[in-house]
């Protein structure tokens, strides 16, 4: 595929996470205000983190009044389920440069890590493509977190507008885009089950999310055991 082609398949594909980027990062903008970040502190944070889970959760803990120790530990135990998207990604990465294979692993989150899975079963890696899925990705986190920083006061009730469904607006897109198989389906619903009575077990809090990484370690070994 030519370079510019795969620029433009890369922009293209990541509309569905833009779309659900921007309101997303714009109420991170607004809880960032609201917790007493400024806007160049609330840019900062998405610029170097691009993580929305643990970002989110860096702002419960400051409010909470947590050591930036605290913090830290509870974002590396978030983003553990990142070692698994990495692992699961180096069968089609392994056709490139190691050292942008790893620098692109920057940019992976879980909507562009589910949206590069769709691509790669029907057209191998390559950087141009990646590295525009991820910018463009990246770009949109950032702008709209920023906006929402400097813009956020002028919105008094987030939820009227839809910004509380934006997550899981966005990620039953992905699931849609990701089930292409029966295989695929039943998979998907064992992690919905575990994940669900992982949280009643073990209640949800802010540095307890132990349900997701157990749910997707236990339902990859089950679309493992599957596919043999």
């Amino acid at each position: 595929m030519p370079q510019r082609n795969a620029v433009k398949e890369g922009i293209k594909d990541a509309v569905p996470i833009v779309l659900g980027y921007v309101p997303l990062g714009f109420a991170f903008g607004v809880l960032a205000s609201e917790t007493g970040l400024s806007v160049a502190e609330a840019t900062f944070m998405s610029i170097m983190c691009f993580t929305g889970a643990g970002q989110y959760i860096a702002l419960g803990l400051l409010a909470a009044g947590a050591s930036p120790i605290t913090i830290i530990l509870a974002n590396l135990l978030v983003n553990l389920r990142y070692a698994l998207f990495s692992t699961s990604l180096i069968p089609y990465l392994k056709i490139l440069p190691t050292r942008s294979a790893a620098a692109l692993m920057l940019g992976l989150t879980d909507e562009t890590y589910a949206v590069s899975m769709v691509y790669y079963a029907k057209k191998p890696a390559s950087v141009p493509y990646i590295a525009s899925l991820n910018l463009t990705s990246y770009a949109s986190w950032v702008i709209s977190g920023f906006s929402g920083a400097t813009f956020g006061y002028l919105i008094t009730d987030p939820s009227k507008f839809g910004l509380d469904f934006a997550l899981p607006g966005m990620y039953a897109i992905l699931l849609v885009l990701v089930i292409t198989s029966q295989r695929h389906l039943i998979t998907a619903l064992i992690a919905v089950a575990i994940c669900l009575i992982m949280a009643y077990v073990f209640p949800v809090t802010l540095i307890n999310l132990s349900n997701i990484i157990v749910a997707a370690v236990v339902a990859a070994t089950a679309g493992v055991l599957f596919k043999r």
